[in-house]
């Protein structure tokens, strides 16, 4: 073989490797200096639970479940820690909080998933439970995928004279349509200033993250994003 030749394989050869190490490495693993901007990044335990530092879309990341039984995306300011995040084989819960500095408007989502939940006997009880939970009725949208099936009702918006902020947000019941587990979200959203303006497009933003949660079954790839 030519000289030319053998470098041209060993570049070929580097580059590849180099790629698939990139590939493989995960936020917690790499140099700080090499991470995206964000809390999520600058949180040691936050970014353990992301997977990746390519964009899911913009500004979010990556983010699997522990217990392997569900993913959704994980806003670049977004910050929980060991007391949030709860992680079993028939449960897990992560409550986080997505606030950048400056704005006027921040977020607390609950995620809550169980492996007993079936579709036949538990969709009604979960509405339900959010409303007794809230003290009203909810009007929901139901959402189906080839997986899972979105139940997405709008909370009634409050004013909360000891801190001054409007609250609002969504609620959410999602249900795996292959097996049993089925995920309650309560999405909330706290306004500072010009919150009617902001109301239509935070909900939207809130509704479409409430979709990037999917059900991870025996069959599903984890990185399918």
């Amino acid at each position: 073989m030519k000289k030319p030749t053998i470098i041209l394989c060993a570049l070929a050869l580097f580059i590849l490797g180099g790629c698939q190490m990139e590939k493989s490495q995960k936020p917690s693993d790499m140099d700080p200096k090499d991470l995206p901007e964000g809390r999520a990044f600058e949180d040691e335990f936050t970014r353990s639970l992301i997977q990746s530092t390519k964009e899911v879309s913009p500004g979010y990341y990556p983010f699997a479940a522990k217990n392997k039984r569900y993913k959704m995306t994980f806003p670049k300011d977004g910050l929980t820690d060991t007391f949030g995040y709860t992680s079993e084989h028939d449960f897990e819960s992560i409550v986080f909080n997505d606030y950048e500095k400056g704005k006027p408007i921040s977020a607390i989502i609950d995620v809550k998933y169980y492996d007993s939940y079936k579709p036949d006997t538990d969709i009604d009880r979960r509405k339900k439970s959010f409303e007794e939970h809230l003290g009203y009725s909810l009007k929901f949208e139901q959402i189906s995928e080839t997986d899972e099936t979105y139940y997405i009702a709008p909370k009634v918006e409050e004013y909360d004279e000891e801190s001054g902020l409007t609250l609002f947000g969504l609620v959410a019941y999602i249900q795996n349509k292959n097996e049993a587990g089925g995920i309650d979200v309560i999405y909330t959203i706290y306004c500072e200033e010009d919150c009617e303006q902001v109301k239509e497009e935070e909900l939207n933003k809130a509704k479409d993250w409430i979709q990037t949660i999917h059900f991870l079954n025996d069959d599903t790839e984890e990185d399918d994003e």
